[in-house]
């Protein structure tokens, strides 16, 4: 199939843009800096953005902005935190933009829908996790590292979806039939690749991944 550009609506760009403003502007307001200069911190931030960079630069897509890639972002989400994960995102999508990979017009809305809604999303299910679930560290791998990696598949895709059949010319049909139903061949590799991730480094190195404490999922179970 041909290649497809897409264009959004200007207005929709624009509220993307401010959208992303308050949402950065408010975000490092919000943050502990300190957590940052842990150590060994940067350096991991670095190593992990440079990944994510290569992995989100291998992606297929026929519709402009509709491209099926690894995100990973749940493994960032859990080792650093939900802040530092959007912070991430937002570094790689712009480099991205300078690659031209990505539309420049596109990238407040990239950022948003596959770095915040995602990392909020299993931000609220480490949360919900916490507050509702035993504290055993096989919940932590399983239903956050496994089982969250799945759900950023289904929050991003599904999106996605309805974001260009609301407000582009692109028919739903093309968008289900070149985006939508592959969601649930890339569910499974998702969660399995942020579940493997996460349980090597909580094996390994746990004090890397500032979600996690032996306090919580080990002597407290």
């Amino acid at each position: 199939m041909p290649h497809i550009s897409v264009a959004f609506p200007l207005w929709l760009q624009i509220a993307a843009a401010v959208a992303l403003a308050l949402l950065l502007g408010w975000m490092l307001r919000q943050m502990t800096w300190n957590d940052i200069f842990v150590p060994g911190r940067i350096q991991h931030f670095v190593i992990a953005a440079l990944l994510m960079l290569l992995i989100w630069s291998l992606r297929a897509q026929s519709v402009d902005g509709l491209a099926m890639h690894f995100l990973g972002v749940t493994v960032v989400t859990l080792v650093f935190g939900w802040q530092l994960a959007v912070l991430m995102v937002s570094l790689v999508v712009v480099m991205l933009a300078v690659l031209g990979i990505v539309e420049p017009l596109q990238v407040p809305l990239t950022i948003l829908l596959s770095g915040a809604l995602p990392a909020l999303a299993v931000w609220g299910l480490l949360g919900f996790s916490e507050r509702r679930l035993p504290p055993h560290m096989f919940i932590y791998l399983y239903v956050v590292g496994f089982f969250g990696g799945a759900l950023s598949v289904l929050v991003v895709m599904g999106s996605y979806s309805a974001l260009f059949g609301l407000f582009t010319e692109v028919p739903w049909e093309l968008v289900y039939s070149e985006y939508l139903r592959y969601t649930m061949l890339l569910i499974l590799p998702e969660g399995v690749l942020n579940g493997m991730l996460i349980t090597g480094l909580v094996m390994f190195r746990p004090e890397w991944v500032v979600t996690y404490s032996d306090a919580r999922y080990v002597d407290g179970r």
